[in-house]
C-alpha cells in the first residue's frame, strides 16, 4: 500500500531541515565539469572544480505551504570553464580526486589504478564516484592499486570505464543535479537558487 506525506508534514520536514542547516551550518555548493546524469545513488560530482561556495537557506512554497527547502548563494568562476553539474554538501572541503590510469574492463573487476595513489586515504572503507558507478574502496596495495566493491549504494557496476575517467571521493553530498553546459569566463559571477521540493 502506497502512502502520501501530507502537506503539513512536508512543511514540518522542511522547517526542521532549515532550522538544522541555517547560518554557519548551511550547505556548501560544489560544481563539476564532466558529463553525466545525476542519480539518487551518487555520492559525488562529476569532476568537481574549484572551492565550494557558501549560501543561505530558507523555507519557501512551491505547491503547498512551506514544501520547499531553498538554498541561495553566489558563485564566482575562477577560470574559463563549462559547468555541467552541481551539488550541495555538508562540508566546504573539496574531495580527493584522480583519474583512472587504465580502463576498467568488466563489471566484476575488483581493482582500479588511480593516477595519484598516495593522495587517497589509507583508512578504509570509503566510497568513490567513477562515472555513474559508486565503488567502495576496501584496501590498497601501498603502491598503485585500490581494491573495490563494485556497484555500491544502489548503483550499477559498469561493464567498461575508459582510462582518464575521473574518480571522486564521496564527501557528504545532500543533493545533485546535472544540466546543459553553462559556459563561464574567469571572474564571472552567478547566483544559484536551488529548490528541493517535498511532494
Amino acid at each position: 500500500m502506497a502512502g502520501t506525506i501530507t502537506a503539513s508534514t512536508r512543511s514540518s520536514i522542511v522547517l526542521a531541515l532549515v532550522s538544522g542547516t541555517a547560518g554557519a551550518n548551511a550547505p556548501w555548493l560544489g560544481v563539476g565539469v564532466a558529463s553525466g546524469t545525476a542519480s539518487a545513488t551518487d555520492v559525488a560530482l562529476f569532476e568537481e572544480v574549484q572551492a565550494r561556495t557558501g549560501g543561505n537557506v530558507s523555507q519557501v512554497t512551491t505547491t503547498t505551504s512551506g514544501d520547499t527547502y531553498q538554498w541561495v548563494g553566489l558563485f564566482s568562476s575562477s577560470a574559463t570553464q563549462t559547468l555541467t553539474n552541481l551539488g550541495l554538501f555538508t562540508g566546504f572541503t573539496a574531495p580527493i580526486q584522480g583519474q583512472l590510469t587504465q580502463q576498467v574492463n568488466s563489471n566484476s573487476q575488483s581493482f582500479i589504478y588511480p593516477s595519484n595513489y598516495y593522495n587517497w586515504p589509507t583508512q578504509y572503507p570509503f566510497n568513490i564516484q567513477v562515472a555513474s558507478e559508486v565503488m567502495t574502496v576496501v584496501s590498497g596495495d601501498n603502491y598503485q592499486t585500490l581494491y573495490v566493491l563494485r556497484g555500491q549504494n544502489g548503483s550499477t557496476a559498469l561493464t567498461s570505464i575508459p582510462a582518464t575517467t575521473w574518480i571522486t571521493q564521496g564527501s557528504g553530498m545532500i543533493a545533485k543535479t546535472n544540466f546543459v553546459g553553462l559556459s563561464l569566463s574567469a571572474g564571472d559571477t552567478i547566483q544559484f537558487t536551488i529548490d528541493i521540493q517535498f511532494q
